[in-house]
């Protein structure tokens, strides 16, 4: 028997089998056989119960590997999201390292959604796959046969990148696209600069996305508008310290979150900065870079500030200052709850320019859907890891 998980709008989320069903001698062949019984289940399903005819669709391959005993409950929701702008053929893989069951174990779901006339119901095939101890090895062999031929191939690696990891590289080796989340580094400074490398060596097979980097989008796009005011290009030229504030992705860690990297290497990327110095840190929560540019040097500093508890980490301000004679800052910042970012322009002294800007959530789902609209490599994302590894790796 199966059974169906049904949302507020009609759709349905998850058709899934028994757990007595679940594949524990699993093949290639197999889940292909499970697949199309499953699809003959529901066409015969939709012919007695007078349903809206169901129209399979799949555009690309997505593989989700994400650990956890939650996994399969939020990847599901999220998938079911993202499957309605993005019908794919999704397979997830949840590995658990310290388990007592089988090595490997599948089963295969549907997700579907009324199409935008509401005459059809649009499916999407889920195949789910349990890995304990020795059976992780046993992915990448496993995973490749079950790829739809002649589409795109997306990873997403919902877990700490693994980049010594067999398992890893090989997933990698058959993905078009790779999306990760710096968030979960555990040392960012040195975790970005091995992502950047990973980068390097794939150029030309592997694109790579980073969650994180799409959650600095707002303020990328509040601080390129400064450089669309004609009348302040002026003062931003002659910028010589930037301000960094930030809060670590995990309370107890002094470690500067990813974030606050990617934004200072964007920044100093795009207006050509060059670095002069190697990274210092002032005690633990300070870091200091010197750079120049054409006018002169320039000091790039990110200070971290205690997390509260349950209290999100990332960025809280970005400051550019101007310290000559007439003096210029232009600032953006967010409010502790996250839910606007404020840009305010100093000029000599005077407040010439105060915005509000509203922060929508920004989901899993969504964040992944916009990830999946990129076709090629992400050149902004790519060249300023660059410019990170290199101080780095000059320092």
């Amino acid at each position: 028997m199966e059974s169906e998980k049904v949302d507020g709008d009609g759709r349905t989320l998850m058709k899934r089998k028994d757990e007595s069903q679940v594949s524990q001698s699993v093949s290639v062949q197999e889940i292909e056989r499970d697949l199309h019984k499953l699809w003959e289940q529901m066409a015969e399903a939709t012919h007695v119960e007078d349903r809206e005819p169901v129209m399979r669709s799949c555009v690309l391959n997505l593989m989700v590997y994400s650990p956890g005993e939650r996994s399969v409950d939020e990847v599901g929701q999220i998938m079911a999201e993202v499957t309605t702008q993005h019908p794919s053929r999704i397979i997830v893989i949840l590995p658990q390292h310290e388990a007592d069951g089988p090595p490997l174990s599948a089963w295969v779901t549907t997700l579907c959604h009324l199409s935008a006339g509401g005459r059809k119901q649009v499916c999407c095939e889920q195949i789910m796959i349990s890995a304990e101890g020795d059976g992780i090895n046993q992915l990448p062999s496993l995973v490749r046969p079950l790829l739809v031929p002649d589409l795109p191939v997306v990873l997403w690696w919902r877990d700490v990148p693994s980049f010594e990891s067999r398992v890893f590289g090989e997933m990698i080796g058959t993905s078009d696209r790779v999306i990760i989340d710096s968030v979960t580094l555990p040392d960012p400074e040195e975790g970005l600069v091995k992502l950047a490398t990973l980068i390097n060596q794939r150029v030309q097979w592997t694109a790579f996305s980073d969650l994180s980097w799409s959650r600095l989008t707002p303020w990328r796009v509040s601080v390129a508008g400064f450089f669309d005011v004609p009348e302040w290009r002026a003062h931003l030229a002659r910028l010589n310290r930037v301000e960094i504030e930030c809060t670590p992705d995990y309370p107890g860690r002094h470690a500067i979150p990813s974030q606050a990297f990617l934004i200072a290497s964007w920044l100093a990327s795009r207006l050509k900065w060059r670095p002069t110095s190697k990274p210092q840190w002032s005690g633990e929560q300070a870091y200091h870079l010197g750079l120049a540019s054409e006018h002169g040097p320039i000091t790039i500093r990110i200070k971290t500030t205690p997390s509260a508890e349950g209290a999100q980490g990332g960025l809280n301000a970005l400051r550019l200052v101007v310290e000559s004679e007439p003096s210029a800052r232009f600032v953006v910042s967010c409010c502790d709850d996250s839910s606007y970012l404020q840009t305010t322009v100093e000029l000599a002294g005077t407040k010439v320019d105060w915005k509000v800007f509203p922060l929508r959530n920004q989901r899993e789902a969504e964040l992944v859907s916009e990830e999946l609209e990129i076709l090629g490599h992400d050149a902004v994302f790519e060249q300023a890891l660059a410019f990170f590894a290199g101080v780095r790796i000059q320092g």
